[in-house]
């Protein structure tokens, strides 16, 4: 058998989801690593930029996406970054693509490449940092705190390595900063906020995984990892100086997450975010055990950063030993809920999935004392193909004053690649709301076997059967085992050989009684 096509799909009515999604473009553009930037005075007008040099803007709320042509002499090349002031200033970092020079990767990423647009049309480009080291995985805001001598101000963080990737001791990494007194026009000479560098593998040792949150006085919170340990340093005075790195937390397993099925890369790095009260939240990532399961957590502090609390989990899946490879929490992704007035964080799930080849989105609004309980927000479990396709390494999220959106990587079965889908809600609450029967192939290109995912919620049992023509090929009857009706997250998963199916068209039927959901594939 060469390949597996999807044909066709009958899908049966069901009412609209809380939590509504929709794809960039039809058919969807492929892509990851999304950025999300709603303009804070009309939630009808965002932005969106994902890898690898992709930039969209709406002005009706995703009806029609328009791709924006960003082409900066620095060249464009991953980890985007945008964001949007209130007054409609869009603020657009990513990293370089210096071909001019007859760089080769990775040392074309020679600055951190800065853009601003005051019309939504043009972009006007800055380069931040270049001094013949690679310049990697940028972070941005800008103070917007009425009670800020600062306010106005733009600020950028990264990672500098001195060669990416080497095992030489004599190389190594470090959290640069720069400002911009200019609504982001130029930038200050970038200065080392890092007491202790890192190394310079791209690894748990590397300093990196910079993010930042300005406080009510203008102050510059900024975190990072580094050896299996969570640092903030702190400016107050607008970013020109620092004091000594402060220790947060331990992160077992450290940033870089190994073992994950079907991604090839996967990480954990830490967010900072505030409440309007002033409160300052740390979201990072880390194991719950030796080799256990990857959970996230994070610590609060009333004080301004002088004080944090103990660390407070929250994914609130509770494993046991002997499935803690199904009960993983990665990516998490924070910012400020308008609508709570409390810091949310969204993050990739395997809670669920047994194989551990499908993940969901989950999110919760963050507390001081503990966080809101779990909720889903994905309508159906997103595909991770092989460990051959990359997914990215953010996923983001924004809000406005009556609701919000995740920008999150999920996984196209006719186009077979990674695209980016838009998931919005209305309100405070966002939650997954599908009624409708699921059924989902995943090719498995690590595998010979190919992967069912199916779910008949409100049912107590339901048949899925592999028809060739008048004959079944395959058939499983399932049952709820507490003898009550399906969940909306009562998946099952399971294997069939590829060798079992000869070429063909085959039909792939969910039933109970009148409902029904059918896909066919064609087998080479």
């Amino acid at each position: 058998m060469k390949g597996l096509l999807l044909i066709g799909a009958l899908v049966p009515h069901f009412l609209w989801a809380q939590v509504q999604s929709s794809f960039l473009q039809d058919p969807p553009i492929p892509g990851n690593e999304p950025s999300i930037a709603v303009h804070p005075q009309d939630p009808s007008d965002v932005w969106v930029a994902f890898n690898n040099n992709h930039v969209y803007h709406t002005l009706n709320a995703g009806k029609q996406w328009l791709k924006i042509d960003v082409n900066p002499d620095q060249g464009f090349y991953g980890d985007p970054v945008v964001k949007v002031s209130p007054k409609g200033t869009v603020y657009l970092a990513h990293l370089a693509k210096n071909i001019r020079e007859n760089k080769k990767h990775p040392e074309w990423f020679d600055c951190i490449v800065f853009e601003r647009s005051t019309n939504g049309v043009e972009f006007h480009a800055t380069c931040i940092g270049k001094n013949g080291k690679m310049q990697d995985k940028p972070a941005i805001n800008f103070d917007q705190q009425p009670k800020s001598k600062y306010n106005g101000n733009v600020y950028a963080a990264w990672t500098e390595f001195d060669k990416y990737n080497s095992s030489n001791s004599s190389d190594s990494s470090r959290i640069r900063f720069s400002f911009s007194e200019d609504d982001g026009v130029s930038f200050s000479p970038p200065i080392t906020v890092s007491d202790k560098s890192g190394n310079a593998t791209d690894d748990d040792g590397t300093a990196e995984g910079t993010s930042m949150w300005i406080g009510k006085q203008g102050e510059v919170f900024l975190v990072w990892s580094k050896m299996d340990t969570l640092w903030m340093d702190v400016s107050k005075d607008g970013g020109r100086s620092w004091g000594k790195d402060q220790f947060l937390a331990t992160m077992p397993g450290g940033w870089d997450v190994k073992g994950i099925k079907g991604l090839v890369r996967c990480n954990v790095m830490p967010m900072i975010s505030g409440d309007k009260k002033g409160g300052i939240y740390v979201v990072y990532g880390a194991q719950e055990w030796t080799n256990g399961p990857q959970s996230l957590y994070y610590v609060y502090s009333a004080d301004g950063g002088k004080q944090f609390s103990h660390p407070l989990k929250i994914n609130d899946e509770k494993p046991e030993i002997s499935d803690a490879s199904y009960a993983q929490a990665v990516f998490p992704y924070i910012d400020l809920d308008e609508n709570w007035g409390y810091p949310r964080v969204i993050w990739y799930d395997f809670r669920g999935s047994l194989t551990g080849r499908f993940v969901m989105v989950y999110t919760s609004v963050l507390k001081k004392r503990k966080p809101l309980p779990n909720t889903c927000l994905s309508n159906q479990p997103i595909v991770l193909h092989s460990k051959n396709i990359f997914y990215g390494d953010y996923i983001g999220f924004d809000s406005w004053k009556g609701g919000g959106r995740a920008a999150v990587t999920t996984f196209h079965e006719e186009l077979q690649k990674p695209v980016v889908e838009i998931l919005e809600w209305k309100g405070k609450k966002a939650q997954m709301n599908n009624t409708a029967p699921t059924l989902i192939l995943n090719h498995n290109g690590d595998g010979d076997s190919l992967i069912f995912c199916t779910n008949m919620p409100g049912e107590t049992s339901y048949t899925f059967e592999i028809r060739n023509g008048r004959s079944i090929v395959a058939q499983k009857v399932t049952e709820s085992i507490r003898h009550s009706e399906f969940s909306l997250l009562d998946f099952e998963e399971f294997h069939l050989s590829r060798k079992a199916l000869s070429p063909g068209l085959y039909t792939i039927v969910v039933k109970r009684k009148t409902k029904a959901i059918k896909k066919n594939i064609w087998i080479d």
